[in-house]
């Protein structure tokens, strides 16, 4: 069989993973693989950059068209990040005839409708397993393990970042803003940690998971996303009181007449779940099938040889025809799927944790009760810790938990407890997410 040429464009953490992977450890993929597979070519901008892998001299290049033009390289790996120079990329390397792999979440989130069409005009195939869950084979799992399923549910811890942190301020105690500074100088943490706390990259992925395994075109600004920037250390305390764990959750759900409810948000889980000894920096996400009922998949996922893993493994499985073949015959890529029916998040109905900072006086929380009757919010249970001696403020934490309620009720309620007087601070929310139901 020819050998089949490759070139990375992006040599940063994860480039520099798969040339070592792809050059320090050819042998061994030889052995495996039929096909010959060598690396020709790495583009990158920034030719003087410190580098932990050696490149042998002539195929560093900061000249895309080097790539672009051998005929020899037929498989592109996209690894700048982004969505405006990384579409670009992508497209062009399409138009050169490349099969592309990408470890891009960003990019497919909001364009993938886009580059699967023009990847189909072109003869070509994207393949993007180390876009979610970083070393986790999330996608082939699901695509190709679970197709003989109607997948109900997806519930996803898929950022380390946000793991780490809520992980940290629980066992260790510490504020959201120690933890985050922790996760900074252990490398967990970007020097801009917004895309991960916002839970925005944790849309991203949700967007290309929900896609597969709903086989749905995922319109990516229909999905609700909430961070953890807002989560208080008293919060995580308090749950442990109740038996919950706060995890960041991308969550995926097949609802009644067809649609579909796509959203990422803190939640409560119990300690029993599976997800709830997911810590640190690893990934976990459960998956729901009308067939197979719950599967989990657990892994590191991210970091430079985890996603490394999960690149060469794409190129592999391109190499071998396998991807093209599933890019081609699977109808589950949004540009070939229908789009959908999205419930509303004021339609969700699940069970809720609030804290309240109210005055220690008699008849204050009858008030607030009322409200929550008002709105129809079945209260299951109140803790109110007596106020510490030392204690200068007046108010006193309350804390409630409720049956299943539709969260438009829960944020009508909020804001008319907000307009009584009688809190001192904003309400604090936290759904409480239940396992699914199996079957």
């Amino acid at each position: 069989m020819d050998t089949i040429g490759v070139g990375l464009i992006g040599c940063g953490t994860v480039g520099q993973g798969v040339v070592s992977l792809m050059l320090e450890r050819r042998d061994r993929l030889s052995r495996k693989v039929a096909a010959g597979i060598e690396l020709r070519h790495v583009i990158d901008k920034d030719l003087r950059a410190r580098r932990d892998v050696d490149i042998p001299k002539g195929m560093l290049s900061d000249d895309l068209a080097c790539l672009l033009k051998d005929d020899q390289t037929r498989i592109a790996i996209e690894l700048v990040g982004g969505t405006t120079v990384a579409k670009d990329i992508v497209l062009q390397c399409l138009e050169a005839g490349k099969d592309v792999v990408t470890a891009n979440k960003a990019l497919l989130a909001h364009h993938g409708r886009e580059l699967y069409a023009a990847a189909r005009r072109a003869g070509r195939c994207i393949a993007f397993e180390a876009s979610c869950g970083g070393g986790i084979p999330l996608v082939e799992s699901i695509r190709r393990g679970l197709i003989a399923n109607e997948v109900q549910a997806l519930y996803g811890i898929v950022n380390g970042t946000c793991n780490y942190i809520l992980t940290q301020m629980v066992a260790g105690g510490k504020t959201y803003a120690s933890a985050l500074a922790d996760a900074k100088a252990k490398g967990y943490a970007e020097a801009d940690e917004t895309l991960d706390v916002s839970g925005a990259d944790s849309a991203h992925k949700l967007a290309i998971l929900a896609g597969i395994a709903f086989g749905i075109d995922v319109d990516f600004d229909r999905i609700t996303v909430e961070g953890i920037q807002a989560i208080d250390l008293t919060d995580l305390k308090a749950g442990q009181e109740l038996g919950y764990v706060c995890k960041l959750l991308a969550i995926g759900q097949r609802r009644k007449n067809n649609t579909f409810s796509l959203r990422v948000h803190p939640a409560f889980i119990r300690r029993s779940h599976p997800l709830a000894n997911v810590n640190r920096s690893f990934n976990a996400v459960s998956v729901y099938g009308d067939a197979v009922g719950h599967t989990l998949f657990y892994g590191r996922g991210a970091g430079r040889m985890p996603t490394a893993s999960a690149v060469v493994a794409d190129v592999v499985d391109v190499a071998i025809g396998n991807a093209g073949r599933t890019f081609e015959q699977l109808r589950l890529l949004n540009d070939v799927c229908e789009p959908v029916a999205y419930m509303p998040i004021e339609d969700v109905e699940k069970r809720y944790y609030f804290r309240l900072m109210v005055p220690d006086r008699p008849g204050v929380f009858a008030r607030i009760a009322h409200v929550f009757g008002a709105h129809d919010i079945s209260l299951s249970a109140i803790n109110q810790h007596e106020p510490e001696a030392s204690a200068e403020s007046e108010s006193v934490p309350v804390v409630v938990t409720t049956h299943v309620a539709r969260e438009g009720n829960v944020r009508q309620a909020l804001a008319e407890v907000s307009s009584l007087g009688v809190v001192t601070c904003p309400p604090v929310c936290i759904r409480v997410v239940e396992e699914h139901e199996e079957f």
